[in-house]
């Protein structure tokens, strides 16, 4: 027999939670209820046997509820289904900020609930047989500030000089550049794998990819292909990106600078987020309104989140101090590399990375440093973030 995964069904309308648990009811499942009634507002008040996922369901005023599952440590929170009003973007934004795997809306949609519940119950039975390896999420705060180059040469350190097993991502859908820097020819790409995506395995999904000798992995559109955003199944591609980060050490993606549900689900999925700016004011002035918006309307933490300054130099006139204080973060949150414009014009020219084109170069040696840092193992705190609902978030 299936082991039981523990389900707390919560909320203050007794007959919503009968209802709930009535869709629900299953022997995978062991269910038990707490009628909040004028009593202490946490959803798990009182509860001595933890659950292993709490499914919320809220009225029209459940703010409090909500907010003492964000004032829970992460590590304290289960796995969260939260059932809230329709359209209600300020308990959306809650929702995520409690760490809940989804917002279901009410009246309740029993089939959309039944599919909820049995994805977190393979998410939490599955941690005990796996170990994620991490995805690390490259964007650059305004076009040309390097996000490709950089993203490219620290998945191959990672393979080369780490010897891990990366897997590369080439989310710019109509000018991808990747495979060119590692002098690659795909005979697959993106919307090929992405077809495919429920079937796929580790095996089949590496067949997909096009290997550089470093040993790293590289996905991204093809040359010839047109792809929008729109036409990216944004479900497939999520459990791709699930696919990779259970199969591969290290999944770097490299990502067009705008927030769509394609963006979404990376930045959902991410343990580290290299936001790449050069020193002008233009790109410091949209770094940080992207740092906000990820920490705002997607709930990243600012500590997953960290800045490079690509093409760094000490003459120019917007220095370091003027960053940390126009952005808001902490010198630990920045990381600089050094410009040698010769240096990386003849790698990227010769489709060479910089590892082998340039080993005592500046540029090198500080992407070595960096890769060291991002080189620890991923994190084990849940995210949750609802990217079919993004679009009424941002509107919100």
């Amino acid at each position: 027999m299936a082991r039981q995964l523990k389900v707390l069904i919560s909320g203050r309308d007794k007959k919503a939670l009968e209802d709930v648990a009535g869709v629900i009811n299953s022997r995978e499942l062991e269910m038990s209820v707490r009628h909040i009634n004028n009593g202490h507002p946490d959803p798990m008040y009182g509860i001595q046997d933890e659950p292993e996922l709490l499914i919320y369901v809220m009225g029209e005023s459940g703010e409090d509820e909500l907010q003492c599952l964000v004032n829970r440590p992460a590590a304290a929170r289960p796995a969260t289904l939260v059932l809230g009003p329709s359209g209600n973007t300020q308990f959306m934004r809650l929702a995520i900020k409690a760490g809940a795997r989804d917002y279901l809306e009410l009246p309740m949609d029993p089939a959309e609930l039944i599919e909820a519940v049995d994805r977190v119950r393979r998410e939490v039975l599955q941690k005990t047989v796996r170990c994620d390896g991490s995805l690390i999420a490259v964007v650059s705060a305004k076009g040309g500030a390097g996000a490709s180059f950089l993203a490219m040469n620290l998945a191959h350190m990672m393979a080369e000089s780490s010897k891990l097993h990366v897997a590369l991502l080439d989310l710019d859908l109509q000018f991808g550049s990747l495979a060119q820097y590692l002098d690659l020819s795909p005979q697959h790409g993106l919307m090929r794998a992405l077809d495919m995506a429920d079937h796929l395995d580790a095996v089949a999904a590496d067949a997909y990819m096009a290997k550089h000798k470093s040993g790293v992995s590289l996905l991204g559109p093809m040359q010839d292909e047109i792809i929008l955003s729109r036409d990216i199944p944004v479900d497939r591609f999520g459990r791709l990106l699930d696919l990779l980060k259970e199969n591969y050490d290290r999944t770097v993606a490299d990502l067009p600078r705008q927030i769509d549900e394609m963006s979404a689900a990376v930045y959902e999925r991410a343990d580290k987020i290299l936001l790449i700016v050069q020193q002008e004011l233009a790109n410091i002035r949209d770094a940080s309104r992207l740092r906000t918006l990820l920490m705002r309307e997607l709930a990243v933490p600012s500590d997953r989140i960290t800045l490079v300054v690509n093409r760094y130099e000490k003459s120019l006139p917007v220095e370091l101090a003027d960053i940390y204080k126009s952005v808001g973060i902490e010198k630990d949150q920045l990381v600089t590399v050094p410009n040698h414009y010769k240096n990386v014009a003849e790698s990227i020219n010769v489709g060479v990375p910089m590892l082998e084109h340039a080993r005592g170069s500046a540029v090198t040696k500080a992407l070595m440093s960096l890769e060291q840092q991002l080189g620890g193992g991923p994190e084990k705190e849940q995210r949750g973030l609802f990217t079919r609902t993004l679009t009424n978030l941002m509107r919100g």
